[in-house]
């Protein structure tokens, strides 16, 4: 972004988004990471609740993140097991803006304690993952937008 970006850095920012099997292991890891991300949230949010009672993360709510985490996982698996058969053509989306937007998907996790964002937050990767599962362009770029609108739904860092 700066004047000292190279050449190979200017192409990589405007290579479209899942255009690779490299670029769809990209977003396996990205899945993956949210789902050591939840983790983290939700064992956080667990011991909270040991020391606070019941004003910490129900039993419910801790379930419903830790098959959440688990999803994730999956689809990420899912993902690494057949990249290539994933890629998606034509997406409007440049990878760099992709990985940013699930990078701050996790940093919201891990700084927000509202388990009603991560719930949703997580319940849109999963969306994201299925998108590109099915190779549906335009339902990743629907999806997208909903985690953009999530994101700003919630309190700023």
């Amino acid at each position: 972004m700066d004047g000292s970006v190279g050449r190979s850095s200017n192409s990589e920012r405007r290579e479209a988004a899942l255009s690779s099997a490299m670029r769809v292991e990209q977003l396996a890891d990205s899945l993956s990471q949210a789902a050591v991300t939840l983790h983290g949230a939700v064992m956080r949010a667990i011991r909270k609740r040991a020391s606070q009672g019941e004003n910490g993360i129900s039993h419910s709510q801790a379930q419903a993140v830790f098959a959440l985490e688990v999803a994730l996982r999956q689809q990420a698996n899912q993902l690494y097991a057949d990249a290539a058969g994933h890629t998606v053509l034509g997406l409007e989306t440049a990878q760099r803006q992709l990985s940013g937007l699930l990078d701050m998907v996790r940093l919201r996790i891990a700084r927000n304690d509202d388990v009603r964002h991560w719930i949703s937050l997580a319940t849109s990767l999963l969306h994201l993952g299925s998108a590109v599962l099915a190779g549906n362009p335009e339902r990743i770029l629907s999806t997208l937008g909903k985690v953009r609108e999530r994101l700003q739904e919630m309190a700023p860092d």
